[in-house]
């Protein structure tokens, strides 16, 4: 271990055992040399170099000590630059809510765990070879902010200074990372010694006729010495050693639970299921219309959906970068909802019995498996139901949405409304999961509803459900890598 590591207590111990170790020799050796015929060229040494050896011993000291206190400052203020660079990134971020803001969270926080356990630790060991030239969370952080797509003046104002405050985190990190590399080198230390031993061998021959004025003497610089080389020595590297500077202000940026990848993945099945609800609302609603055979188009269905997912949430759905998974699924969805609507006309989709029309129930499912087929090896949507209530066999409930309609969504003390958010294996793979129940409203009771076992007009048998009972669920997933 290097002794800049070690607690000052032990380098305070190793450092001042040296130094009077080295002292104890250099009186020993005085005195066994100066006995005899050299007693005489040992006293003919004047007092008066004195002073100006111990003066140039203390100009090498503020010399050494002047880079490491710069050293220090320097370090110091690259860190303060770069807490203050990503938490204007964090106070701004709040300019794009939603996933935007999610992701440049989840970024900024992915960079300061890298930070705080990779590089620190490099930093401490003085292994700056190992460093990429720039660090790969803000890189992505920049990429995405830059291919946002600004809805507001406010929103423009955002993104420029948020990319200017990543910049400005990477030339800081650049700063912290060249500093993290200075030390004070091996010939400046060579000379603050040499000349520290100088100085003891100038005091003991000045002093050589009083054995304990001598000591005194040599006692007295020696603790000086060693104090000089303490101080240097505990502030040589920025980031190593107990006196280092720490990354205690990067951790502050998001004091915080840290965002995680749960949070956008929750984010984004709550995109997915609040827009298939709303699709499926727009076809309830157009039910009439649609029966005297004034169909929507999928485009139409679609911005209808968005229109209604902004009434129903309070919020417009996010423009998400196609190229990120996020907004795969998204843009999966919306194409899944405007190819079943369209494929509907020359499908069975339109007719069930006597009914004309476009059903809800039929075309959620659908919309679900047509999703499921386009980025299944990201996510999964279903349309499901308690067991006894299921009518298209693929919607059949696997063992855990069966657990938590049985357990929950059916147990008398549920509030209605919650749904079940969790981690759990889905097809082998471990997955996050949400499973929102839903309640019968007045337009599903036509199909249904009461009585029990008589013909719906689909064709169907009535299941003889109530208003606000349990009629199924939408089961969404995203799969953990």
């Amino acid at each position: 271990m290097h002794i800049d590591n070690l607690p000052i207590g032990w380098m305070s111990v190793a450092v001042f055992g040296l130094v009077y170790l080295a002292t104890a020799i250099i009186f020993a050796a005085a005195f066994r040399l100066a006995g005899g015929k050299r007693t005489p060229m040992f006293k003919g040494v004047s007092p008066g170099m004195l002073p100006p050896v111990g003066i140039i011993f203390g100009l090498f000291v503020a010399f050494v000590a002047s880079q490491v206190w710069s050293d220090t400052d320097r370090a110091r203020a690259a860190v303060n630059t770069e807490a203050n660079s990503l938490s204007t990134v964090i106070f701004l971020a709040a300019s794009f809510p939603g996933e935007p803001e999610l992701r440049m969270r989840e970024l900024t926080r992915r960079h300061i765990a890298e930070v705080v356990t990779v590089e620190w630790p490099l930093m401490a060991q003085h292994d700056a070879s190992s460093f990429m030239v720039t660090p790969a969370a803000l890189a992505e952080e920049l990429q995405f902010v830059l291919a946002l797509k600004p809805q507001s003046e406010g929103q423009i104002t955002a993104q420029r200074q948020i990319v200017a405050a990543l910049e400005g985190a990477m030339e800081a990190r650049r700063q912290r990372i060249a500093v993290s590399r200075s030390r004070v080198n091996w010939v400046k230390w060579t000379a603050l010694i040499l000349q520290a031993i100088c100085t003891l061998i100038a005091i003991v021959i000045v002093h050589i006729d009083n054995r304990a004025a001598a000591a005194i003497s040599l006692w007295i610089f020696a603790t000086g010495i060693a104090v000089s080389i303490l101080l240097v020595a505990s502030h040589d590297r920025p980031f190593s050693g107990q006196l280092s500077v720490k990354p205690d202000l990067l951790k502050q940026v998001l004091p915080e639970e840290a965002v995680t990848q749960g949070a956008i993945n929750h984010t984004i099945l709550v995109h997915l299921t609040s827009l298939l609800r709303a699709a499926r609302q727009v076809i309830s609603d157009d039910e009439d219309a649609m029966a005297a055979g004034k169909f929507l188009s999928g485009k139409e269905l679609v911005e209808r959906a968005k229109a209604k997912y902004a009434e129903q949430t309070g919020r417009a759905l996010p423009n998400l970068d196609p190229a990120s998974p996020e907004g795969r699924m998204l843009q999966a969805e919306m194409e899944a909802i405007q190819e079943v609507m369209d494929e509907s006309q020359f499908s069975g989709l339109r007719s069930h019995g006597n009914f004309k029309g476009v059903i809800p129930a039929v075309f959620t499912y659908q919309v679900a498996q047509r999703f499921t087929g386009k980025v299944g090896e990201f996510a999964y949507v279903k349309l499901t139901a308690p067991p006894e209530l299921i009518r298209h066999q693929p919607n059949t409930p696997d063992a855990w949405e069966k657990n938590v309609i049985q357990d929950k969504f059916q147990s008398p003390g549920w509030n209605k409304g919650e749904f079940v958010e969790e981690v759990a294996e889905l097809n082998g793979k471990k997955a996050y999961r949400v499973i929102i129940p839903e309640y019968y409203e007045p337009s599903c009771l036509a199909c249904h509803g009461e009585p029990k076992g008589s013909v719906d007009i689909t064709g169907g048998k009535k299941e003889g459900g109530k208003l606000g009972d349990l009629g199924g669920a939408i089961s969404a997933a995203i799969y953990l890598k």
